[in-house]
């Protein structure tokens, strides 16, 4: 098992298995997976999963930002990625040809998963942390010095649910954008859905799901998230 054609390597895992050979060959099929690798880094050449859903994310992965952002999703399997101060770096300049406009300052954690970026546009100073979803199917907007906790998803997409004559996962997506405001903190784990639009100086708590607008100054939280309080400058607040 030494081609790096895909569908090779394919067809020499599935006869592996069915033959039950393969105990003992799995080095040898990771090293044909590593080939892949190595072929899509010196040509830029890879194939996109289909999408039952109809999500066109064929259309998002052609042009040749998409190697960048592939080229960002290898190296955060690498050990180099556990170093911090220069995997952020690393991140903070493949950004520049990842995403639509990107400001100064931006700042990446680990394993934050991207779909294209080619949809997304980031102030200065925005700070993603480890693991959050950045789902840019529809356009996303984030402004300066905003805040994405970890875990925390942006999704763009829903799916149509009502064309009975079709399997569900063959129904198609819609598509709605988001749009953030600046000095904003979307909190751990919580959720901003489609057709959101989200205020300056806003506090999402962990663990929400936003489904409606929220103004200026708000601190919500809930599932659907709802208004707890107003944030009040401090100057304001003391001078009461």
């Amino acid at each position: 098992m030494e081609s790096t054609d895909e569908a090779a390597v394919l067809a020499d895992l599935e006869a592996m298995v069915e033959a039950g050979t393969l105990v003992g060959r799995g080095g040898d099929f990771l090293a044909s997976s590593q080939g892949l690798v190595d072929t899509f880094l010196s040509t830029g050449s890879f194939g996109v999963a289909d999408d039952p859903f109809g999500g066109a994310d064929a259309s998002l992965l052609t042009d040749d930002h998409a190697y960048y952002l592939m080229l960002w999703r290898l190296f955060d399997r690498t050990p180099a990625s556990m170093l911090a101060d220069y995997a952020i770096k690393v991140r903070r300049i493949l950004a520049r040809r990842v995403f639509k406009e990107i400001g100064e300052g931006v700042i990446f954690h680990h394993d934050v998963y991207i779909l294209s970026g080619r949809n997304t546009t980031l102030g200065d100073g925005v700070f993603v942390n480890r693991g959050a979803t950045i789902d840019d199917r529809g356009p996303i907007t984030i402004g300066d010095h905003t805040m994405i906790a970890a875990g925390a998803i942006l999704t763009t997409h829903g799916h149509i649910l009502d064309d009975f004559s079709k399997p569900l996962p063959f129904g198609g997506r819609t598509m709605a954008p988001i749009t953030i405001g600046s000095n904003t903190v979307i909190g751990f784990r919580s959720v901003v859905m489609p057709n959101v639009t989200i205020g300056d100086r806003v506090i999402v708590a962990s663990n929400s799901v936003v489904t409606k607008d929220i103004p200026d100054r708000w601190v919500v939280g809930g599932a659907p998230a709802k208004k707890i309080k107003e944030l009040v400058p401090r100057d304001e607040a003391t001078s009461e």
